[in-house]
């Protein structure tokens, strides 16, 4: 079961990421697209840690366009994700990445003929369940989604292509190989960010920003590559669908991080801890670790 040491590692790493994204979107960048163009940035300094684990060869013509797609979509769905971040509690963020999911089980069978049990789709429903009721709300008697239910459907949905396009790759190269060059491909597109006159004069603008606090930056992006390095791994072992069932557990170790770090370090979380948030959030995260279960028998 090391697929599943590598699927619980992501979860764990993008959970801290989580919380240290939240505090750069919602108190340091008014602009998602400057907070984009310098997160990728920033996280391709961590791509050299590849070669300590395996030395990367050269991929196959055939899959330089899927490793482009990859790359693409690395740096697009933080938009929505930084969106996102910037209207909701980051723990009900975190859970919403499985909303766009619910496409894994049939991109899997289509693209690289990914057939499961019935109780590990029925526990993947489970979970997307439980995500989507943490950002339902009832105020005024109204039941109503949050902001973030649409930036999140789209950003994991953008998610949900590039795991299975991953796993793609990865029945054709290793690990490091498929891995790395996704990552590389980030550089010239955000790259063409600078293109743009008014993303490139608010990301200038915004560089005296970036270098106070680089610091977060560079914890941010390291617990993040970790999370994306143990996710691609995990995929490597394990069939897609499982392995996005595990990622469910990340919004789970956001809200511990907040009970157990919050008190000390107010200005980096962004979570409701009252009572009755408290209640529906423990709810709905046991619903979804019920969907965990089914899925990892």
């Amino acid at each position: 079961m090391s697929w599943l040491f590598f699927a619980l590692l992501s979860p764990i790493a993008y959970g801290v990421s989580n919380i240290l994204d939240n505090y750069l979107a919602s108190k340091l960048f008014k602009n998602a697209w400057t907070l984009t163009a310098y997160s990728v940035l920033f996280n391709s300094l961590f791509i050299s840690l590849v070669f300590f684990v395996e030395t990367p060869g050269l991929p196959p013509a055939s899959l330089i366009p899927f490793l482009i797609l990859i790359g693409l979509i690395e740096t697009f769905y933080l938009y929505p994700y930084y969106k996102a971040l910037q209207d909701d509690d980051t723990s009900v963020v975190a859970s919403l990445f499985t909303l766009g999911k619910v496409s894994v089980p049939v991109l899997a069978f289509f693209l690289v003929g990914e057939v499961l049990s019935w109780h590990h789709y029925l526990g993947f429903l489970v979970i997307i369940l439980g995500s989507t009721a943490l950002t339902v709300n009832g105020d005024g008697g109204k039941f109503h989604l949050n902001k973030s239910f649409g930036y999140m459907f789209i950003c994991s949905l953008l998610l949900s292509v590039e795991a299975v396009v991953y796993k793609y790759a990865f029945e054709q190269v290793n690990w490091s190989t498929g891995f790395f060059w996704a990552t590389l491909t980030t550089i010239p597109i955000v790259g063409c960010f600078f293109l743009l006159p008014r993303i490139r004069k608010d990301i200038l603008i915004e560089r005296r920003v970036f270098k106070k606090h680089v610091g977060i930056f560079a914890a941010q992006e390291l617990f993040s590559f970790i999370g994306m390095a143990a996710l691609t791994y995990a995929l490597v072992l394990a069939p897609v669908t499982l392995v996005a069932g595990i990622e469910a557990l990340q919004p789970i170790f956001v809200l511990l991080y907040a009970l157990a770090l919050g008190q000390f370090f107010p200005k980096i979380f962004h979570e409701r801890t009252n009572i009755k948030n408290l209640f529906k959030k423990s709810l709905l995260f046991a619903i979804m670790i019920i969907g965990v279960v089914l899925v990892t028998q």
